[in-house]
C-alpha cells in the first residue's frame, strides 16, 4: 500500500482576514480546535466594568449591522446589552471565562456554531509568511484498487488546486474512491467546488453552491456563486464515496452536501456538526474577538443548507466502522455487520 502526503509552500494566506474570500477564515480557527471555543494562548488580565461595556457595544454593534439573520441579531444584541445592565456579568473578571460565557449565550439564541467569541489572537500561532503549509491531503492506494484521499481541511485554491491535481492524478485509474472527511474542520468554498468538479462531467458546467451575504447595516443580500471549473482529469462513471462524522465541519461538511445533492458520491458515517454560516473576525480591544457570521450557504439543488441539521449520511455507520464499510462496498462487498 503506497502512501504520500502532499506539502506545499504558501505565504500566509489572507483566508482569516477576508469575509468574502473565506469560509476558511473562521472554520480554520474552529478546526484547529475541532471546531470548539477557540481560545489562544495568551497573558490573562483582570476585566473591569469599562473594559466588559465596550466589548457588549462592540458584539451588539457586529450583531446588529452584520449577523446574516438581521432579526436573531437584534435578539441577540438586545439580550447582551440587558445582561450588561443586570450586571451579570459583574462577577467575571477571567476573559477567558468571560469568551465562553458570551459564547453560550450567544448560541443559546441564535442556534448557531459559528457564532463565538474568542479570548486570545488566532493570529499569533499562524506560520511567518516564507513557512510550509500543508494542503491537507493524504493519498493511499487501498487493496483491492480502491483510491483513498484523507483531506483535512480546504486550504484557499492558490494552495489546493495544485494539490488536488497531484492527488487525483495518481487515482484516476482507480476502480472506486473514498474521500474522508471525518476529520475536516472546514475551509475555503471555492475550494471544495474544485474538488467536487473532478467529480462532474468537463462538458456541463454545473452550479455548485452560493453564499448569501448579508449587506452591512441594511436588511439586503447579495449572492457569491460558485461553479465547476475544468480539472486536468476526472472521475466520473466509477464509484465514489464520502466518510463523515461529527468532527466533519463547514466546509468539509459543504462537500458532503454538495456531493450528495449532485449525486455524485454515496455518503457514509455518522450526521455532522451542523455549521453553514460563514463570517469575518472582529477585534473587540483587549485581546478579544467575536466571529458573527455575516452569510449562508444556499444549495442550487435543495435551496437549503445543513445548518443546525447537519449532513445526513447516505449509509449509517459507526465511526469507527465507518471506512470499513466504505471499502467493502468499494469492492462490491455487502457492508460489514459493524454498520447501524
Amino acid at each position: 500500500m503506497n502512501s504520500r502526503k502532499i506539502q506545499m509552500l504558501s505565504p500566509r494566506s489572507s483566508f482569516l482576514i477576508s469575509c468574502v474570500a473565506t469560509i476558511a477564515a473562521i472554520v480554520t480557527v474552529a478546526s484547529t480546535a475541532n471546531a470548539e471555543l477557540v481560545s489562544v494562548s495568551a497573558k490573562h488580565s483582570s476585566l473591569d466594568r469599562t473594559t466588559v461595556s465596550k466589548v457588549i457595544g462592540g458584539i451588539a454593534l457586529e450583531l446588529r449591522e452584520g449577523y446574516v439573520f438581521p432579526h436573531l441579531g437584534v435578539q441577540a444584541a438586545d439580550a447582551v446589552e440587558k445582561a450588561l445592565r443586570d450586571d451579570v456579568y459583574a462577577g467575571v473578571t477571567d476573559p477567558a471565562t468571560f469568551a465562553q460565557q458570551l459564547t453560550e449565550q450567544l448560541r443559546a439564541i441564535t442556534k448557531d456554531t459559528h457564532m463565538r467569541v474568542i479570548f486570545g489572537s488566532p493570529f499569533g500561532s499562524q506560520p511567518p509568511p516564507a513557512a510550509p503549509q500543508d494542503a491537507g491531503f493524504e493519498v493511499k492506494r487501498l487493496e483491492g484498487n480502491v483510491g483513498y484521499i484523507h483531506l483535512a481541511r480546504f486550504v484557499p485554491p492558490e494552495i489546493f488546486r495544485p494539490a488536488a491535481d497531484e492527488a487525483m492524478r495518481g487515482l484516476v485509474d482507480t476502480a472506486a474512491l473514498i474521500i474522508d472527511m471525518r476529520d475536516n474542520g472546514g475551509g475555503h468554498p471555492a475550494s471544495v467546488a474544485y474538488l467536487i468538479s473532478f467529480l462532474l462531467d468537463p462538458a456541463k458546467r454545473v452550479h455548485i453552491n452560493d453564499l448569501i451575504w448579508r449587506n452591512r447595516g441594511m436588511s439586503t443580500f447579495r449572492t457569491e456563486s460558485f461553479w465547476s471549473s475544468p480539472t486536468p482529469v476526472n472521475y466520473i462513471g466509477k464509484p465514489v464515496y464520502v466518510l463523515v462524522g461529527p468532527k466533519t465541519y463547514s466546509a468539509g461538511e459543504e462537500f458532503a452536501y454538495d456531493a450528495q445533492a449532485l449525486h455524485c458520491a454515496t455518503v457514509i458515517g455518522e450526521r455532522t456538526r451542523g455549521g453553514a454560516n460563514p463570517g469575518g473576525l472582529k477585534d473587540l480591544g483587549s485581546d478579544l474577538f467575536v466571529v458573527v457570521p455575516t452569510g449562508r450557504a444556499e444549495n442550487p439543488v435543495t435551496h437549503g443548507n445543513w445548518g443546525g441539521i447537519g449532513v445526513r449520511p447516505d449509509v449509517q455507520a459507526t465511526l469507527e466502522a465507518t471506512k470499513e464499510v466504505a471499502v467493502a462496498m468499494a469492492k462490491g462487498q455487502p457492508a460489514p455487520p459493524t454498520a447501524q
